[in-house]
Order: C-alpha cells, then sequence, then structure tokens
C-alpha cells in the first residue's frame, strides 16, 4: 500500500488516503478537509488515479477529523466507519468547534459503521485490524495493517508525543488510560511498523520507543 497525506483545516490534520497501486483498491482514513481547496485535493488525487474507495476510516470524532465526513460519504457513496460510541458521547460538532472558535458550513455526516477493539476489514487483499486507544477521546481507534506494515493513529500517538489528554471529561480525555493503551497495545507492535499519525510528520514504532518522553 501507498499512503498520500493531505493537510486540513486550521489544525493542520492529515488526512491519508492509502491505496493499492495495482488493483486501486484505497481508504481514507480522518477526513477533516473544511476547505473547498482541501476537498477538491482529494477528491482530484482519488479520480487521477482511479482509486476505488472502500472505507472512509475515523480514528475519533474530534471536529477537525471529520469536517469532510459529508463530501466523502456522498461523493463516493459509502458510510463513515469509526466508533459510534465516541460519536454519541462527545459534544456535537457545532459545540466542539465553538470551542475552539471557528465556525464551519460543510455538512458531517455521523458514524453508520461501528467498528471496536479486535475488529478486522479488508480493503482488496489488505488485512486491517482495529486497535483501540482511548484517552485522548473516549475511543482512539487505530487501523493496523499488519502485512503492510502501517498504523493509522490518529491522536494517540505522535513524532515523539502522544494525543493531548487536558480538553476536559467531555472530550473524552484521560490521560493515564491513553499512556497504557500505547503502551500494551501499540509498542508491543513489530518496530518496523510506520506510523501515520494524525497531526505532524509519520514515525515509526522504533522511533518512539526510542524518543518518545511520554511511554518510557
Amino acid at each position: 500500500m501507498k499512503v498520500a497525506q493531505f493537510r486540513c483545516n486550521e489544525f493542520a490534520e492529515n488526512c491519508f488516503v492509502a491505496y493499492d497501486e495495482a488493483t486501486k483498491d484505497a481508504f481514507i482514513v480522518d477526513p477533516g478537509m473544511k476547505y473547498e481547496k482541501e476537498w477538491q485535493a482529494v477528491k482530484g488525487f482519488v479520480e487521477s488515479n482511479g482509486l476505488k474507495i472502500g472505507h472512509i476510516f475515523l480514528t475519533h470524532y474530534h471536529i477537525d477529523h471529520i469536517l469532510g465526513t459529508g463530501r466523502c460519504a456522498e461523493a463516493f457513496g459509502i458510510g463513515i466507519t469509526g466508533s459510534l460510541e465516541d460519536s454519541l458521547a462527545l459534544l456535537i460538532p457545532r459545540m466542539q468547534a465553538a470551542m475552539f472558535g471557528f465556525d464551519y458550513d460543510c455538512e458531517i455526516a455521523k458514524v453508520s459503521n461501528d467498528v471496536k477493539e479486535g475488529d478486522t476489514l479488508m480493503c482488496g487483499s489488505h488485512r486491517i485490524e482495529v486497535i483501540d486507544c482511548p484517552g485522548h477521546s473516549f475511543h482512539g481507534l487505530c487501523y493496523y495493517l499488519p502485512e503492510d506494515k502501517m498504523l493509522f493513529t490518529g491522536d494517540v500517538l505522535f513524532y515523539g508525543s502522544i494525543g493531548r489528554s487536558d480538553f476536559g471529561p467531555n472530550m473524552g480525555c484521560d490521560g493515564e488510560k491513553l499512556v497504557e493503551g500505547i503502551k500494551t497495545k501499540l509498542m508491543t507492535l513489530p518496530e518496523d511498523v510506520t506510523v501515520f499519525t494524525g497531526h505532524g510528520p509519520k514515525t515509526s514504532i522504533a522511533q518512539e520507543k526510542l524518543i518518545n518522553p511520554f511511554i518510557r
């Protein structure tokens, strides 16, 4: 699988399109496209490469990761895959946006395909395992492709850092739970797994074991 990264909205959120160059099977992770130019960049990439989008994955339902869900669901004719519980337990999107002082006029889609820890999905011949590391949100779903050595972590794990846990209980924050999940579920994966994060540059399991002060 190859991965294209698109930076979106005021929070420089990472939206990813992962795709098989041979079969054209593909999926999107965290469509945070707020502005038309961001949406056109992702849509144009999918169309120009003839990709078949099989899944639209959400790692969590925080506002900066979901702004493009409506556009994606309509354009590609599929539902949104993520944690239904996360989407129902969090503050509604408008209230989340108000917390950070911005507004939006794009339509946000609800989670229609609920997935949980231990679920396995397929994108063509590529296996995708669901790992849940809550603490930044009520559920922090990470999508792991063991054969491809890829992990999409959203805001659970960053390069040299971890997701914030200071937004309060209404946003699903629990720092101790977050660190515990990272240590027991992510740091036990093979060290050569590439980690695609919700903000900032990609990293690897080996790199985080070496430099990340939050998980030592």
